[in-house]
């Protein structure tokens, strides 16, 4: 089963005006934000409560730690805060992709990279590998919407699985082999995968979700054109 873009449709709150389109993606990403930022809001609230008990009572160790996980939770707070502004503004046109001639391999590499301590932790092994050279594409937008893509299939991803990420002649496609308990075969949307598809779009690409014969879940891109 896949999900796919959807048409436009004929509905007026759509097509009337720019204010109409606007306040959709508004209602849109209001609920995507409530349901994303509560996590690593919440840990930042717990965690400071913690230390400043633990400060009365001497302790060094325990403090350390729950700092360094309220530095981590404010990290992933202040990028989904800074993806849906950036979000907003392109699906309105306030923001226009920066198009340039990039390295596909590169920007894979980089996105492996920055996920890999996270891919770690949760003992997930992620192989890649791409035979596009270059193409014409916004490298910032690009970059973040793939590794977008690629937390979100790590967040679906068992514990000792593996994601395989190919980039390919058009298209890119990022595989969840050993797909987490519960996860349906259309996983929630949220705020990194609308990131995801608004940075893909503005640049005439897409995103969609599909079930391969295996039954593995699949992130598939269609780079810009």
């Amino acid at each position: 089963m896949s999900t796919r873009p959807e048409a436009v449709t004929d509905k007026p709150s759509r097509r009337k005006t720019r204010s109409g389109e606007l306040h959709v993606v508004r209602d849109d990403v209001a609920g995507l934000l409530a349901h994303d930022l509560r996590t690593p809001l919440s840990a930042i609230s717990m965690n400071l409560d913690f230390v400043l008990a633990e400060l009365d009572g001497g302790e060094t160790d325990g403090v350390r730690s729950a700092l360094e996980d309220c530095r981590q939770a404010n990290i992933r707070a202040v990028r989904l805060v800074s993806d849906m502004a950036d979000a907003v503004q392109l699906a309105t046109g306030e923001r226009r992709p920066n198009f340039s001639e990039v390295d596909g391999a590169g920007i894979v590499a980089d996105v492996v990279r920055r996920i890999a301590a996270e891919a770690t932790a949760r003992d997930v092994a992620i192989v890649w590998r791409a035979e596009e050279d270059t193409f014409r594409a916004d490298a910032d937008l690009l970059a973040r919407a793939l590794e977008r893509i690629v937390q979100r299939a790590l967040w679906h991803t068992r514990c000792g699985g593996r994601i395989d990420i190919f980039l390919g002649s058009g298209s890119a496609t990022v595989r969840v082999g050993a797909v987490q308990p519960g996860v349906s075969d259309t996983p929630a949307r949220s705020l990194a995968t609308h990131f995801a598809e608004a940075a893909l779009r503005a640049q005439g690409g897409a995103m969609y979700t599909e079930r391969d014969d295996e039954g593995a879940l699949v992130f598939r891109v269609q780079l810009p054109t």
